[in-house]
């Protein structure tokens, strides 16, 4: 039986969590990256509530790479350590704390769409199925060499919500079988493919703001990545326009100029985009008008900061 500690936030870190308790190894700490003493009171997150139904220690350190967090670990000793969506690049001398392994569980199929976001990142380029994969941490960003893959296949209406949930219940799925085999030393790590690999950094304006002039699939793929919690933006005249929801539209006639509204139905809009006989419908459109762009700026401002954490 290995002991086994967990950090992470969300759902990935919650399933993990439930994986470890669901097997017959030893939950024996979690560490939260989120942590708000007034929320945790009164509205705590579904991590903290599953850790005080299973009466699982939480480890009380502000970072990984901290000397509080190395003191708790050598009295935890844990065999393993996995990491579900972490906010920090972790340093050498924390990898080497565990008796076994430092793990990551990424959401992707490794070595493709390694970075912060898969999830948009696997939508928005069209792959037409991602995964899980549980790797050994390096200095590397999702670079280390892979001890066990999981696919998850994409649907065509899939939003970037869907896919990090049955991600999160692949892993939940995964993660017995994982410590099963570094327990028998059945698992062979296997070093990724430096050639196949991708990266996509973290999200920048162009990720939120729709260009008319790229492919009606491509549009309509780029506003499901970012939703429900984020959107897209679109300018129109002095307009701001908020893009939630799109359908692709075969024309029956070209339309030569990318960004033409064809067709204005109460809160849709068809526009025209880089394909001649295809344009998008954007239904129930907000639109900013007034003070729209100062808005729409800190709006981007902060949905990269979430981004940056997803």
């Amino acid at each position: 039986m290995l002991k086994v500690v967990i950090l992470g936030y969300g759902e990935l870190a919650q399933s993990l969590v439930l994986g470890v308790l669901k097997s017959r190894h030893s939950l024996v700490g979690v560490m939260r990256w989120h942590k708000n003493f007034i929320k945790d009171i009164f509205i705590p997150d579904g991590l903290l509530s599953i850790m005080k139904a299973s009466n699982t220690k939480e480890i009380n350190a502000q970072r990984a790479n901290s000397n509080r967090f190395i003191k708790e670990i050598k009295k935890l000793k844990p065999d393993v350590i996995i990491v579900g969506s972490w906010g920090e690049i972790i340093k050498k001398e924390i990898i080497e704390l565990p008796k076994v392994a430092f793990i990551n569980c990424h959401p992707s199929l490794l070595p493709k769409h390694r970075g912060s976001n898969p999830y948009s990142s696997v939508i928005r380029e069209g792959e037409t199925e991602t995964g899980v994969t549980f790797h050994l941490m390096d200095k590397k960003i999702d670079a280390g060499d892979i001890l066990l893959q999981g696919k998850v296949p994409i649907l065509e209406d899939d939003t970037a919500a869907i896919l990090r949930l049955n991600c999160a219940i692949k892993a939940k799925d995964m993660v017995g079988s994982l410590l099963d085999g570094l327990e028998k030393a059945e698992i062979i790590p296997k070093k990724q493919n430096e050639q196949e690999a991708s990266y996509y950094p973290p999200r920048s304006d162009n990720d939120f703001m729709i260009n008319w002039n790229n492919s009606a699939d491509f549009i309509h793929r780029q506003i499901r990545s970012l939703l429900p919690g984020m959107c897209c933006f679109a300018e129109y005249k002095d307009n701001f326009l908020m893009i939630k929801s799109t359908q692709i539209i075969e024309l029956d006639k070209p339309c030569d100029v990318p960004g033409t509204v064809l067709e204005k139905i109460n809160n849709n809009i068809l526009v025209s985009c880089g394909d001649q006989y295809k344009a998008i419908l954007l239904k129930d459109v907000g639109v900013l008008g007034f003070l729209s762009r100062l808005w729409s700026r800190n709006y981007l401002d902060m949905n990269l900061k979430i981004g940056s954490l997803l």
